[in-house]
């Protein structure tokens, strides 16, 4: 709808979107997003090889895999131009944004690819047409409450 898409950014999994991405739009640039305290795909970028994370703290607890498996290390490595990552006050913030301006109720993995653009991609995809994956309500009413409430008090600054 938007027309050709020039960067993507996605709070990945295994890989399975961004290789879709690829086919589909080769000349689109893929960044992946992780939660700080949950960060194991881009320590294997860092590392060269799939790691292990011994202690996960983040508020994103569907991004937070302890491990790297092989293939998915190796579909993102292919398919991922590189690893972002974003805190959890970042993310909450994302969450009131996401909810205030489009009236999307996501829980905090959904929420950070725009974590992303609004933080640490801010200026590098300034003026790209680029793409969010935002996704999942995985989340009890009472968790998705106290994220916004903590989400929109960072916003209020």
């Amino acid at each position: 709808q938007a027309g050709l898409l020039r960067g993507e950014l996605q709070a990945h999994g295994g890989g399975g979107v961004a290789v879709a991405l690829r086919k589909l739009l080769p000349a689109c640039r893929v960044i992946g997003i992780e939660p700080e305290g949950a960060d194991v795909m881009r320590r294997s970028f860092e590392a060269g090889s799939p790691q292990r994370m011994q202690q996960l703290s983040t508020i994103a607890d569907s991004l937070a895999p302890p491990m790297t498996t092989p293939t998915a290390y190796g579909l993102c490595r292919r398919h991922m131009e590189r690893i972002v990552t974003v805190d959890d006050d970042a993310i909450c913030r994302a969450m009131a944004v996401l909810f205030r301006d489009a009236k999307l109720a996501v829980e905090p993995a959904g929420a950070a690819a725009l974590a992303a653009l609004l933080g640490p991609l801010r200026d590098e995809l300034r003026g790209l047409r680029t793409g969010l994956v935002v996704c999942g309500a995985n989340l009890d009413a009472e968790t998705y409450m106290r994220q916004l409430t903590r989400g929109e008090a960072l916003l209020a600054g």
